[in-house]
């Protein structure tokens, strides 16, 4: 029996239907879009894509259905079999917590994803001229979203060290602002990092990169003392999705300063 099937033999008990509420709009899915065999579905005033949670009982398994093809893509659980609806993924979480934190993720990767930042920028630029001051002014704009589309989407935490302090993290551009096509480019948060200001610098200046499995490569001109200030040999592999990836292959083929 599938789990489709399965929800639409069950009556949703009023204690499974308040934590499935509680999950929504505890995370941003405010909107109620209506009830169906066993399903909640919820939409966000601030986030494109509906979602909808079921749950077997009280105990779980609980699961999320999502229609942004995006979320579906980067949300990392278990999967299941979606809803109808139009929507393109579900999964499965063994926990009202996981649930919770599940739901969660799927409203940052929603806010932060292509191509909600730069439909933002578009709604800016309609208030900016065109002068060459103003274009100084788009680019602040600009980079002020990319710099918010990071930090939701790399949950306000440099990959590399673990730092949270907002004050101390920098939207790095892998390909660089103004060596990007267009600002779709500009704006997309596979196109860049969040890091701490140290490694911001060595990963804009060339002298760090990643390779396709997130390995550090460190240019010679990297003194030692930079090396063990960013702990170079202890740090863990950077985890990209693909889009992100291919990016990179830009980054160590344009502007790392060492040999690939």
């Amino acid at each position: 029996m599938t789990v489709s099937t399965a929800l639409r033999a069950i009556t949703v008990p009023f204690a499974v239907s308040s934590e499935l509420q509680g999950a929504a709009n505890g995370q941003g899915y405010r909107v109620a879009m209506g009830e169906s065999n066993g399903w909640q579905f919820w939409q966000s005033a601030s986030a494109p894509g509906e979602i909808a949670l079921a749950s077997m009982g009280i105990e779980g398994p609980w699961f999320l259905s999502v229609q942004h093809s995006g979320v579906a893509r980067e949300l990392e659980a278990d999967k299941a079999e979606p809803c109808a609806r139009g929507h393109v993924a579900g999964f499965a979480f063994a926990t009202r917590d996981a649930l919770y934190e599940g739901v969660r993720r799927a409203y940052e990767l929603a806010l932060s994803l292509p191509t909600l930042p730069l439909e933002r920028f578009k709604d800016e630029l309609a208030k900016v001229g065109a002068t060459e001051r103003d274009a100084l002014i788009r680019q602040r704009v600009g980079q002020d979203i990319f710099r918010d589309a990071l930090m939701t989407y790399w949950r306000g935490t440099c990959p590399m060290t673990g730092i949270t302090d907002p004050e101390l993290l920098r939207a790095s551009h892998i390909i660089r602002w103004a060596d990007c096509p267009n600002d779709e480019e500009r704006l997309n948060v596979h196109n860049g990092l969040l890091l701490s200001s140290l490694w911001d610098a060595a990963f804009d200046t060339g002298l760090i990169t990643f390779d396709s499995t997130g390995q550090i490569l460190a240019a010679r001109e990297l003194s030692r003392t930079a090396r063990a200030e960013l702990r170079v040999e202890e740090a863990r592999p950077l985890v990209l999705v693909e889009a992100a990836q291919e990016r990179m292959d830009w980054h160590r083929k344009n502007r790392f300063r060492g040999k690939v």
